[in-house]
């Protein structure tokens, strides 16, 4: 499915959301990845995307995204040019384990296409941030 890429930043401003945020969504048929983009990660990105999450099942955006349909299937990939150390990579399998939404690591442009074609965005949804 190709995705619609939606920038968090100006969603957040829209809807007047302050809380932590990840850097944007991809909204896809029944699914929506969360992506959070990072030199490199620290548990605070790991609580930037439960915190989308958590904002996209109950919260502000859960009316606000555009496209969005009942029931539907949440992603969040940590994509972090610098590697995922293995405490923040034990804290992304703690979440999965807790939430029952996907909580998944990328450390390069082509992992994270694989991230995203597991979970059924087809690869023009992964371009790179630049590439709108």
């Amino acid at each position: 499915m190709v995705a619609v890429k939606i920038d968090l930043e100006e969603l957040a401003r829209a809807v007047n959301w302050r809380g932590k945020r990840a850097d944007y969504l991809l909204v896809g048929e029944g699914a929506v990845a969360v992506v959070e983009e990072t030199e490199r990660a620290k548990i605070d990105d790991v609580r930037k995307l439960e915190s989308t999450v958590e904002a996209l099942l109950r919260g502000p955006l859960a009316a606000a995204v555009p496209g969005l349909c009942n029931p539907f299937r949440i992603v969040a990939v940590l994509h972090s040019k610098r590697g995922v150390d293995s405490m923040v990579y034990r804290e992304l399998m703690s979440q999965t384990r807790k939430r029952g939404v996907v909580y998944r690591a990328a450390n390069c442009q082509q992992q994270l296409e694989r991230v995203l074609r597991e979970h059924g965005f087809s690869e023009s949804s992964a371009a790179p941030p630049n590439a709108d």
